[in-house]
């Protein structure tokens, strides 16, 4: 197990996880591919060879796993770390790994439309380490969530999927996933026709529970799925 940060505000920091990344191997955060394989098949492209987003990706065998035991050829993976990415590289060579931060998907990192499904296990509730109340969260927090969740829409593809596996209550997480929390001059939100009762991020939202309706415990991992309008 690695070395906890004597506060949880460390997992918002790059710096902990540049420290983190320049010894660790590998860590999988709440769950595994083969965890998640039978309910995340579903909304990964029909075509094996169409191009999935992995953000956050950090050192977990997450990605490999969905190329080598799923079948997906053209996975890119992404991290703000130029550490782990650097060591993914070498490690997992015939793979695309990217340095890049999922809060700023601009232009200049990937162009629009470019993913038919976009995955992040557990790369947001890094930010919630941060949150500070979680019915009235700290701004910065919620303008990271509403850039990243911005961006994410982008450069995802029409009917495409993102998928977002997290740890997080859906009452408190469906909040930033759909862009309800205030807006800020920092983070806009986007500004369709008034008349259109359609979330900013123009995603329709469902969520499950990791293991099913009946899986074992009162505390459960949830797969948030956002398919794009």
């Amino acid at each position: 197990m690695p070395e906890l940060p004597r506060c949880n505000r460390e997992y918002a920091k790059k710096s902990y996880w540049e420290e983190r990344f320049a010894t660790e191997e590998s860590f999988e955060w709440l769950a595994s591919y083969k965890d998640v394989a039978p309910q995340l098949k579903k909304y990964l492209p029909a075509c094996q060879s169409d191009p999935i987003l992995v953000v956050g990706c950090g050192n977990s065998s997450f990605s490999y796993d969905l190329y080598s035991e799923g079948g997906y050829s053209n996975i890119t993976s992404i991290d703000y770390s130029e550490n782990v990415i650097a060591a993914m590289k070498e490690k997992y060579p015939d793979m695309e790994w990217v340095c890049a931060d999922m809060t700023d998907l601009n232009e200049s990192v990937f162009p629009t439309n470019s993913f038919a499904c976009v995955i992040d296990k557990a790369a947001m509730d890094a930010l919630m380490s941060e949150e500070e109340d979680v019915w009235c969260p700290a701004q910065k927090v919620v303008d990271s969530c509403r850039k990243m969740c911005a961006g994410i829409s982008r450069i995802l593809q029409s009917g495409g999927y993102h998928v977002h596996i997290s740890f997080a209550q859906p009452h408190f997480r469906k909040k930033y996933l759909l862009g309800q929390h205030p807006a800020s001059n920092l983070a806009p939100a986007q500004k369709f026709d008034e008349n259109e009762d359609v979330c900013e991020f123009r995603w329709d939202l469902n969520h499950e529970n990791i293991g099913g309706e009946h899986s074992v415990g009162c505390f459960h991992h949830f797969m948030y799925v956002m398919k794009k309008n």
